[in-house]
């Protein structure tokens, strides 16, 4: 039988008898943990490429890394991680689906490919307690609440935000997300309850400007009692950097559910939604007020650049190419040159503005400060 006829059939059932023969081999012979796997052999600057990435996401791999230009049955049926750069046959692509090992990690094909090394990490790091998170975010939540403030103001990283530094916010329970951490000024002016981040590549990634971003972070957190909150699925990564702060760190799981405004103290997990305001700001606001305002979301003008202007105090343009470089198929398939307004029409149109009017009629409030160029916040705009 071929291997793709043999792929094809697989089923759960077989899936978990496949598990079982794994561990059975593995108990007796001894393989190498990492097969990368390409069509045509790697150049050296491609592979100390993908040595550079395992030793950041999974320093712990790269004494078992091979690279081959196939894989064989026995591959197949071994617990090793295989690695796919630039395979794009019908075989590869079921085992990508049906074999929990198998990652495609080619960041010219796959713009997904930073958060599948982010999964490798996951997979292979010590697992999260939700139980615990839960706790240490309601125990946060019950503390702030004692201040009873009547609203909360989620934060982006728009042009605006550097017109903020004017305003007073002490009215409200105060989020900021990812790259504000580079103004210490700003940050001590807001002086947020919590800092959420949630971009594989930006903010979780090995490059110049995810490493700057999380370093900004280590320095602001250890200035303040903020409590960071993200996907679970970086909490490898977190843990592995942020340590000395672990009472403030609340990993969340990932949900199916699209609706954002129910209390993540009722249901601890992450709606199934892109972008950072979805994700994780708006449950997080909902969570601590039904009162939201809405700060830094200019949206994307006509003239920006790639998915929206960000301000240059609170973000890293200076490192912005060599993010690019490191991967182009992410930029190439979120912001194509012939739709470059593609990935702000998914994650802020029809979606959010269903999400934010179901919302509003269970008696939340959203309000957004400033004029925006996202038709669905500008509609909420009050002056």
């Amino acid at each position: 039988m071929s291997m793709v006829k043999m792929l094809r059939w697989m089923s759960p059932g077989i899936r978990s008898c496949l598990a079982l023969v794994q561990r059975w081999l593995s108990s007796i012979v001894g393989v190498k943990p990492v097969l990368v796997v390409s069509d045509a052999p790697l150049s050296q600057a491609e592979r100390d490429d993908v040595i550079e990435r395992v030793r950041f996401y999974a320093p712990w791999l790269q004494p078992g890394l091979q690279f081959a230009t196939g894989y064989s049955l026995w591959d197949v049926i071994s617990t090793r991680k295989i690695l796919f750069r630039g395979v794009a046959s019908r075989a590869a692509r079921m085992l990508l689906r049906l074999r929990a090992q198998t990652f495609d990690i080619d960041p010219r094909t796959n713009p997904s490919e930073g958060s599948e090394w982010c999964r490798i990490n996951f997979m292979d790091s010590s697992r999260p307690a939700p139980d615990l998170s839960l706790q240490r975010l309601a125990s946060y939540v019950r503390q702030i609440e004692k201040q009873a403030l009547p609203k909360v103001y989620a934060f982006g990283t728009g042009p605006s935000l550097e017109r903020a530094l004017t305003m007073d916010w002490s009215d409200g329970y105060r989020i900021v997300c990812n790259t504000i951490v580079r103004d210490r000024e700003l940050w001590t002016h807001i002086q947020p309850h919590f800092i959420v981040a949630a971009d594989a590549i930006y903010h979780f990634g090995f490059t110049a400007f995810a490493r700057r971003f999380r370093a900004d972070l280590h320095d602001r957190m250890a200035e303040s009692n903020v409590l960071f909150l993200y996907p679970e699925i970086f909490h490898g990564i977190v843990s592995r950097e942020f340590g000395a702060f672990a009472e403030r760190l609340i990993p969340v799981p990932q949900g199916q559910h699209e609706d954002f405004h129910r209390s993540l103290l009722e249901r601890f997990c992450l709606p199934n939604l892109g972008n950072v305001l979805n994700l994780v700001l708006l449950p997080l606001a909902c969570t601590l007020s039904r009162r939201v305002y809405l700060w830094g979301f200019d949206g994307r003008a006509p003239a920006d650049q790639l998915f929206w202007a960000n301000s240059s105090k609170h973000s890293y343009p200076e490192l912005m190419d060599a993010l690019r470089t490191a991967h182009p198929s992410f930029f190439h398939h979120h912001v194509p040159a012939a739709n470059p307004s593609s990935y702000v029409a998914a994650v802020h149109g029809d979606t959010l503005d269903q999400g934010l009017s179901v919302a509003e009629a269970s008696g939340w409030t959203f309000v957004m400060m400033h004029k925006s160029w996202t038709a669905t916040l500008q509609k909420r705009f009050a002056e």
